[in-house]
């Protein structure tokens, strides 16, 4: 966590700000170990407060690495009050916050706090993401756990895709094996799609949506480990695929491996992106419109 704040407090001084007023509730976990949410650090990296309401004050004493946990909401003075004492006693002049993130009625009334109490509040999008970006060696652990949870929930999911299975069972079944494994919880939406509607990227798991012999079954799902996600798809076939579906599977791979090959430092993800879309539509398929 040292190591996190120094790399946040050299990102701060870049930015020439001394705090970051941070709403995410990952980037919290990031810094401080602090696993709720509703809640507010006022991070400078080398002093950093941890603003909670009655709800998660005392969850927030036993996470917090090294941040002071200061409540506030009635009984204590609001939020906007707090930020700007905590601001003044700690010298902070100039606070950047999550521009991204924050709600315009929260930026209303901290900016006009923090100005009575003579600091400025300036944008300050994907500050903490900037420095999230590069993975310490713990970090990549934890994704290859999360991964791992994933494929054995999938492994084990196979026992029921059978027909007449609906995709909303397969979705329920799915996120309790997930947890079963280890997952703290799943990495995003589960989505199990069949049939004609598996064409979809992004859909609604349905209870009425029943699986037939010969239906594409397309799952699209992640596991979440100590705050670390994987996110997997992948395409079955019901049965014995056609020479068609073949055909598709076999373009797709190609274009998978074609793409991997790539993928080396200083590469460029459009390129390697173009080069997959390529393969694609020289077969004869449509174009997947997301990069």
């Amino acid at each position: 966590m040292d190591a996190r704040n120094k790399k946040l407090s050299r990102k701060l001084e870049s930015l020439e700000l001394d705090a970051l007023f941070i709403t995410k509730s990952v980037n919290q976990r990031y810094l401080e170990g602090f696993t709720g949410g509703d809640c507010f650090l006022l991070a400078s990296g080398r002093e950093n407060f941890l603003i909670a309401d009655s709800r998660y004050t005392e969850m927030a004493e036993g996470e917090c690495r090294r941040a002071k946990v200061v409540p506030h909401r009635s009984p204590n003075p609001p939020l906007e009050e707090v930020t700007a004492r905590l601001a003044g006693e700690a010298g902070f002049k100039r606070i950047g916050f999550e521009s991204a993130h924050m709600t315009y009625s929260q930026y209303e009334s901290l900016s006009r706090s923090l100005a009575e109490a003579g600091a400025k509040f300036i944008p300050a999008p994907d500050a903490v993401e900037q420095i999230r970006a590069v993975k310490e060696p713990e970090e990549i652990r934890e994704t290859e756990r999360a991964c791992g949870v994933a494929d054995l929930a999938l492994e084990e999911l196979m026992k029921i895709l059978k027909p007449g299975v609906s995709e909303l069972d397969v979705k329920v079944e799915l996120d309790y094996l997930m947890k079963r494994n280890g997952a703290d919880e799943t990495g995003f939406d589960t989505m199990a799609l069949f049939g004609a509607r598996a064409s979809q990227p992004h859909a609604n798991s349905s209870r009425a949506a029943k699986l037939k012999p010969g239906d594409f079954i397309l799952i699209d799902y992640g596991a979440m480990v100590n705050g670390y996600r994987s996110d997997t798809t992948r395409t079955f076939v019901c049965g014995r695929a056609d020479p068609e579906q073949r055909r598709a599977y076999e373009t797709v791979r190609y274009a998978q491996s074609e793409s991997v090959a790539m993928i080396r430092a200083g590469a460029n993800g459009r390129e390697i992106n173009e080069r997959a879309l390529e393969i694609l539509t020289g077969a004869g398929f449509p174009a997947f419109q997301y990069g």
